[in-house]
């Protein structure tokens, strides 16, 4: 099996992928939102072809497509991705998410990772405005919240198995 094959099916086994809104996911991303002074914060896994939202704060949409996603490239790093100003990085300046709506200048995105080490999706921050890199204190805090994610998850997949 590849590990993309892998990957996807790790994501599969939380039972997450369009799954109403719950509580807990909410309040951690409002959270993350309000730590890190951003209008737009994000839950979000990478499926197949679509990045889909289960929590999010300043994002009217549920899902985009993965050809487009900012955190499609997250999940492949190690740590947080930051994006000071995307329009300022030669990978990312031509991005139809920075050159159009909803014209992402700051993005930094911490990866989701199961037990096995498979990243599933990230948990994400962006604004329309560039900022300062993270601190190494705020990527420690980022990388928190996307702790607390899967912790979520794996209460959650408890409760669900019972």
């Amino acid at each position: 099996m590849t590990s993309e094959r892998r990957r996807l099916a790790a994501l599969r086994s939380y039972a997450i992928l369009d799954s109403a809104a719950e509580p807990d996911f909410d309040e951690l991303i409002e959270r993350v939102a309000t730590t890190f002074d951003m209008p737009c914060a994000m839950l979000s896994f990478i499926d197949a072809h679509r990045q889909w939202y289960k929590a999010r704060v300043g994002v009217a949409e549920a899902e985009i497509p993965r050809a487009v996603s900012l955190c499609t490239h997250s999940i492949l790093n190690d740590g947080v991705t930051v994006l000071p100003d995307a329009r300022a990085d030669a990978r990312f300046a031509d991005h139809a998410l920075v050159t159009a709506m909803p014209g992402i200048r700051f993005y930094a995105a911490a990866p989701l990772r199961t037990a096995e080490g498979a990243a599933i999706g990230t948990v994400c921050v962006f604004d329309h405005q560039p900022h300062p890199p993270l601190s190494g204190q705020g990527q420690l805090q980022l990388a928190s919240f996307a702790a607390e994610a899967m912790d979520l998850l794996e209460r959650r997949l408890v409760r669900l198995a019972a």
